[in-house]
C-alpha cells in the first residue's frame, strides 16, 4: 500500500499530505485499515502523518481506532526507551499527543453499550497518564507545549460532545469531569514549565503599577495558539463542564494551583495559600510552576500591606519563604523572575513582626551561603524597614514595638553595614589593588550601605535608633567612611579632576564618592548642632 512505502521508505514519490487528499477526493476511506495503519503513522515524524491519523479516527471503525493506539501506548509503557528516542527527540511526546487526538475524535464516535462515555473515557486516560507519569517527568519546551496543545484539543473535542449530545445527561457530565480532571492535573504537573505564561507579569502589574514599564503597544496580546491561552482555553473548558475553584481548592496539587491562577477574579485567602503552602515551596525549590506561582504570592500577599491594622501573616509561611526565595532572587536566568521574586520577599519580611525581620534580614546580610547579590539587595530591605519604622509617630505604640525605630538596629546591623567586607579590606596594611576591588561585588554594596547611613542621618530626627549619638558617629567614621576615603586617595581618585566621562571603574569611584561626600556633609551637620 502506498501509505505503507511511504512510511518505510525515505524516497517515496508521494508525501503523506497528497495521499489524504486523494483518499479524500476520491472516498477511498473504506480502504484504510486503523490497526494497520496507525501502528505506522502515530510514531512517524513526518507532520503529514497528522492529517492521515485525523482523517482515518473520524471516517473508519472508532473502536479499531482505539484499539490500535492503545497498543501503542501500552508498548510505550513497557519500552519507553525505544532505540528511536536517540534520534527523534519529540518521538515520544509525538506519539501521546496523537494518542489524545485518537481518544478525542474516536470516543465520542464509539457505540454506546455497557459502558458509559465516562467509563470509555477512564481506562484511555488512566493508562496516558501512567505512561507520561513514568516517561515524561518534568517536560518543558518544544515537547511540553506539545503535550499542552494536544491536551487543549482533546478537552476542546470532549467538552463540546458532553454538552451537545442529548443523550448525556447533567450526572453523565459530571463522572466525565471527574474522569478528566485527575488527567488534567497530571498532565499539568509535567508541563508546568512549558506555560511560557505572563500571569507573574499581570499580577505584577496589578500590585505594583508604578513600577511597571510599558513593553508593547496597547490592546497587543499574544497570538490564541500560545500556550498561555491554550491552558486558559482548558480551564474554561472544564469549568464549562462544573468544575469550580473549589474542586481545585480541595485537592491542593501543583496543577489545580496552575488552574487557580488562572481563574478569573479569584484570589487566595491566607488559609487557601496555606493548605497550598508545601507545593508552592515545592515548586519554587525545583524551579519549577513559577509563573503560577509567583502571580498567586504577589496577589495573596502584597494586598496584606496595605490593610490597617496590618494581617497577621503566619510565621509558618513568612520563614520559609525569606530562605527559599532569596536563592531564586538571586541567580534565576530571567531577570523578570528575579524582580518579582524580590518583591514577594520584600513584602513577606514586611508582614513579619520586627523582631523576625531583624532576625532574617540578619540571616541573609551576614550568612556565607548567601549570594553577593542578595548580601547586597538586603541592604536595600534593611533600608525598607527603617524608613517604615521612621514613619511612625514617635512615642506611638507601632513606633515602641519596631525594632528597627530603636538603638537595637545599629547593634544589630551596624558590625555588618557600616564597615566594608572583609572589615580589614582597607586596613593600612593591607595591599588592594583597584581592579582587583571593581572586581567583586563590595562596591556596589559599600554605595548600598553608605545610602542606607545616609538616609538613616537624614530622617531619625529624634534619634530613636541613636544614630546622632557622638559615638555612633565616630565609630560610623572610623569604621567606614575614613577607611574609604584614605582607599580612594591612595588609588589616586581626584574627584575634581573626574569629568563624568571614561571607563566604569571611573564612574563607580564618582558614585562611592559622591556618597562619601553626603554621609560627611551629613555628620558634620549633625555635629555642630
Amino acid at each position: 500500500m502506498l501509505i505503507t512505502r511511504v512510511v518505510r521508505e525515505g524516497n517515496a514519490v508521494y508525501t503523506l499530505q497528497q495521499l489524504a487528499r486523494a483518499i479524500q477526493t476520491y472516498d477511498l476511506t473504506a480502504s484504510l485499515d486503523p490497526l494497520a495503519l496507525l501502528p505506522l503513522l502515530i510514531p512517524f515524524p513526518d507532520d503529514g502523518a497528522d492529517q492521515l491519523i485525523r482523517l482515518i479516527t473520524r471516517e473508519c471503525s472508532a473502536k479499531e481506532a482505539i484499539v490500535a493506539t492503545q497498543e501503542i501506548v501500552e508498548h510505550l509503557k513497557m519500552d519507553p526507551e525505544s532505540e528511536e528516542v536517540a534520534d527523534d527527540e519529540l518521538w515520544l511526546v509525538r506519539q501521546i499527543a496523537r494518542a489524545l487526538t485518537v481518544y478525542a475524535l474516536a470516543t465520542p464516535r464509539m457505540t454506546r453499550r455497557k459502558k458509559s462515555p465516562a467509563e470509555q473515557l477512564r481506562p484511555l486516560l488512566s493508562e496516558l497518564q501512567s505512561v507520561m507519569t513514568q516517561t515524561m517527568r518534568s517536560t518543558g519546551g518544544t515537547e511540553g507545549r506539545m503535550i499542552l496543545g494536544s491536551t487543549r484539543g482533546f478537552m476542546e473535542t470532549i467538552t463540546l460532545w458532553a454538552l451537545n449530545d442529548v443523550q448525556i445527561g447533567a450526572e453523565e457530565r459530571k463522572n466525565i469531569a471527574d474522569v478528566l480532571f485527575p488527567f488534567l492535573l497530571s498532565t499539568l504537573e509535567l508541563c508546568s514549565n512549558s506555560t511560557n505564561g505572563t500571569r507573574s507579569r499581570q499580577a505584577f502589574g496589578s500590585q505594583f503599577p508604578r513600577l511597571v514599564i510599558p513593553t508593547s503597544a496597547p490592546g497587543t496580546s499574544s497570538e490564541p495558539d500560545q500556550p498561555e491561552d491554550a491552558l486558559d482555553i482548558i480551564w474554561a473548558r472544564m469549568m464549562d463542564l462544573g468544575v469550580t475553584n473549589e474542586d481545585c481548592i480541595s485537592q491542593p496539587s501543583q496543577g489545580s494551583l496552575m488552574l487557580l491562577a488562572r481563574s478569573p477574579n479569584y484570589a487566595f485567602t491566607t488559609p487557601v495559600l496555606t493548605s497550598f503552602f508545601p507545593v508552592i515551596l515545592m515548586s519554587l525549590q525545583a524551579n519549577t510552576a513559577l509563573d503560577e506561582v509567583l502571580a498567586v504570592l504577589i496577589n495573596a500577599i502584597v494586598p496584606l500591606l496595605s490593610q490597617a491594622p496590618r494581617h497577621e501573616f503566619p510565621l509558618d509561611l513568612i520563614v520559609p519563604l525569606a530562605h527559599v526565595l532569596p536563592p531564586l532572587a538571586s541567580v534565576h536566568p530571567d531577570p523578570s523572575i528575579r524582580h518579582y521574586t524580590f518583591r514577594v520577599l520584600s513584602a513577606a519580611l514586611a508582614l513579619a513582626p520586627s523582631p523576625v525581620r531583624v532576625q532574617l534580614l540578619q540571616g541573609l546580610l551576614a550568612d556565607p551561603d548567601s549570594s553577593p547579590q542578595m548580601r547586597i539587595a538586603a541592604v536595600g530591605l534593611v533600608k525598607e524597614a527603617l524608613l517604615e519604622a521612621l514613619a511612625s509617630p514617635p512615642g506611638s505604640a507601632e513606633a515602641q514595638r519596631n525594632v528597627f525605630a530603636s538603638p537595637a538596629l545599629l547593634k544589630t546591623f551596624g558590625p555588618i553595614i557600616l564597615r566594608p567586607d572583609p572589615p580589614d579590606l582597607f586596613a593600612p596594611g593591607n595591599t588592594l589593588e583597584l581592579e582587583e576591588f571593581l572586581d567583586t561585588k563590595e562596591p556596589l554594596r559599600l554605595v548600598e550601605c553608605l545610602s542606607l547611613y545616609y538616609i538613616l542621618l537624614l530622617r531619625d530626627v529624634h534619634n530613636r535608633t541613636g544614630i546622632r549619638d557622638k559615638d555612633n558617629l565616630r565609630n560610623a567614621m572610623r569604621t567606614l567612611v575614613d577607611p574609604l576615603k584614605s582607599q580612594l586617595r591612595q588609588w589616586g581618585y581626584d574627584s575634581a579632576a573626574f569629568d563624568g566621562h571614561g571607563h566604569d571603574s571611573g564612574m563607580q569611584l564618582a558614585i562611592l564618592d559622591m556618597w562619601l561626600d553626603r554621609v560627611s556633609s551629613s555628620v558634620k551637620d549633625i555635629r555642630q548642632q
